[in-house]
């Protein structure tokens, strides 16, 4: 199956409404306390429609057209501010819900002591650059400015964090009656490059770099590796074929390379040297112990391609022998049926650990695993947060890694 332009127009329609409803809403709420023109109103509103349709543009434009500095710029603008607005769109939400909560306690305060509501009220005035506004509405545009300070602080605090090399992050993995050979192992872990409108090659020749200066065993990419087509992308994936380890790179499918034309990303990679595994394994010698690496497809892969389904009892088809078997899912979830299989170590990515406020609030609704290790019965899995980032150039509170993992046996 190629590239779904169906269904990526679909996406893109539901996400601008949203993200009309959602701008309309911060905007209204924040010059409710200023007395604007006719025309100034008009002008707001148009730079709000105009905003809101920049991200869907930006997205198209990277996905159709041969990159341009124009492009990039687009992209870089659009995905910049919607980072901005979400960030500001949450602080709105939760400052309405808090003042609404104050509210409530007030009222149910006077119930509760006088027995009923008193609605009188004292004009309380404030002077401020030669003008008096009621306490109230002075308290209302002081709290608008300071959301848009805070708002656009964190977002090039975020944008820094997102555009800068990835942190290696050393994860030991402490192993049970782990054989003497396989002591030491070394896995390097990238997951959710994102490759698309606004990470290009230059941030992957950075990735490669550092992580060869690792010296892996082997490295393992857990999907979501791009955002965009064989034909716009082909050239900023191909430092890939740089990457060094004993072993060599093993790639699982994510969800996004079934929104970019799947099966050509497949040929891609395996014509760069890259062990794709599609529900499949490879059996490794080490030091006179064996390792399984297996691989499935993204978790739901089936909706877009049913032969695709994620199946790891079939991945793990020939590793009886193995002493230990490590199982790349791109997604999480793949941990349950992992652990009845008996995988000893699942490695995902997928949740990016959120990636910036409020995400990684909320990411915690929908994922029972985040970030870093846990377990599941007797199988550990490492969440990583990703290496690049979808969407906004922000990280806040999430910091994208390059994970080493190394088996230990336990004493």
């Amino acid at each position: 199956m190629e590239f779904d332009l169906q269904r990526l127009l679909i996406f893109l329609s539901v996400f601008t409404v949203i993200l009309l409803i959602g701008y309309s809403y911060a905007t209204s709420r924040l010059i409710e306390p200023f007395e604007l023109e006719s025309f100034e109103t008009v002008l707001l509103w148009i730079g709000v429609v105009f905003l809101v349709l920049l991200t869907p543009s930006a997205y198209l434009l990277s996905i159709f057209y041969k990159e341009t500095r124009l492009q990039k710029f687009w992209a870089y603008s659009a995905f910049t501010t919607l980072g901005f607005a979400t960030i500001l769109v949450s602080f709105v939400v939760f400052r309405d819900l808090g003042n609404l909560v104050w509210k409530g306690v007030i009222y149910l305060s006077d119930l509760l002591q006088s027995g009923s509501i008193s609605v009188a009220s004292t004009r309380t005035e404030v002077l401020f650059a030669g003008e008096k506004f009621g306490r109230g509405e002075f308290l209302a545009r002081i709290s608008s400015f300071t959301l848009l300070g805070i708002a656009g602080g964190l977002t090039v605090f975020g944008f820094y964090q997102a555009k800068k090399t990835p942190r290696v992050k050393h994860v030991k993995i402490k192993v049970k009656d782990l054989p003497d050979g396989l002591h030491g192992f070394k896995i390097a872990q990238l997951s959710d490059i994102h490759i698309g409108p606004t990470i290009k090659g230059n941030f992957l020749e950075g990735v490669v770099s550092r992580t060869n200066s690792l010296e892996p065993d082997l490295v393992a990419i857990t999907g979501d590796l791009v955002d965009g087509t064989v034909n716009m992308l082909k050239h900023h994936v191909s430092p890939l074929k740089d990457l060094e380890s004993k072993y060599g790179t093993f790639f699982v499918t994510g969800n996004h390379e079934y929104y970019s034309g799947v099966i050509a990303w497949i040929r891609e990679l395996e014509d760069l040297g890259i062990h794709v595994l599609l529900n499949q394994n490879k059996l490794i010698d080490h030091n006179g112990a064996k390792i399984a690496v297996a691989g499935v497809t993204d978790y739901k892969a089936h909706t877009i391609i049913p032969g695709h389904k994620t199946d790891p009892m079939q991945a793990s088809l020939g590793t009886e022998e193995a002493h230990y078997k490590v199982l790349l899912a791109h997604q999480p979830n793949s941990i349950f049926e992992a652990a009845r299989v008996g995988y000893d170590l699942q490695l995902s990515g997928h949740t990016h650990g959120g990636q910036y406020f409020p995400g990684n609030v909320f990411i915690h609704l929908f994922q029972k695993f985040v970030a870093g290790l846990s377990k599941w019965e007797d199988t550990q899995l490492y969440v990583s947060r990703g290496t690049g980032y979808w969407g906004p150039p922000l990280r806040i509170g999430a910091p994208s890694e390059i994970t080493l993992l190394v088996l230990e046996k336990q004493s």
